[in-house]
Order: structure tokens, then C-alpha cells, then sequence
């Protein structure tokens, strides 16, 4: 899998209501934190972040994370060695409208 050369690995999702999609970057194996940042400044907008196939929709239904608009969330998910799965599949949905959620991953070149 991929690693990173950098320390702080930024990239976006970028989702439209009814539509996951995977961020530009997918986490490196080295990485070991998520930080989420709704970039919506206000309204109804909630980002939807779950594990699975991009395309469909993330049901708002108790299963899956919500990021507010303004929100941030911070998940410290270990290497990849350390990880019950590797993550290569978070997907990011949106529950109106559309929304970015900005991503910034932690990472370590000696590790993975």
C-alpha cells in the first residue's frame, strides 16, 4: 500500500446528498490520526462518514459518523499494523445539498 513521505498529509471529500465518495488521497499506511473539519460554515449540511463501497448513499441512521457543519473530529487509528482493517474504505456522504469535509492524516515515515 501507499506511504507517505510527509509528515501532515492533507485532502478533501468533496460529496453531493445521496452520493459517497472517496477522498483524493486514501490514508497511507504510515498514518496514524484522522482529523476531520466540516468546511460548512453554517446550516443543515452534516457530513456522513462511513466504511464501504463510494456511490450509493450513507444512510443517516445511527451507523455512521456525523460531522456538523463547522465540526471537527479527531480518530487516532494506529498504523496500518496496529489497524483491525486497513480503512482503505472510508467513504464520505453528505445529508443535503453538498459539502467538503477537509482531511488531514498524522503520519510517520518509519512506520507502517
Amino acid at each position: 500500500m501507499a506511504l507517505s513521505a510527509n509528515t501532515i498529509t492533507r485532502t478533501r471529500a468533496s460529496c453531493t446528498a445521496g452520493t459517497s465518495v472517496l477522498p483524493t488521497i486514501i490514508i497511507p499506511d504510515n498514518c496514524h490520526t484522522i482529523v476531520f473539519l466540516s468546511r460548512e460554515a453554517s446550516g443543515g449540511d452534516t457530513i456522513l462518514i462511513g466504511q464501504g463501497t463510494a456511490g450509493g448513499a450513507i444512510a443517516d441512521n445511527g451507523t455512521a459518523t456525523a460531522l456538523t457543519a463547522g465540526a471537527a473530529l479527531t480518530l487516532s487509528v494506529g498504523y496500518l499494523s496496529e489497524r483491525i482493517d486497513s480503512l482503505q474504505d472510508l467513504i464520505y456522504d453528505c445529508d443535503a445539498n453538498t459539502a467538503n469535509c477537509d482531511i488531514t492524516y498524522l503520519c510517520h515515515a518509519g512506520q507502517s
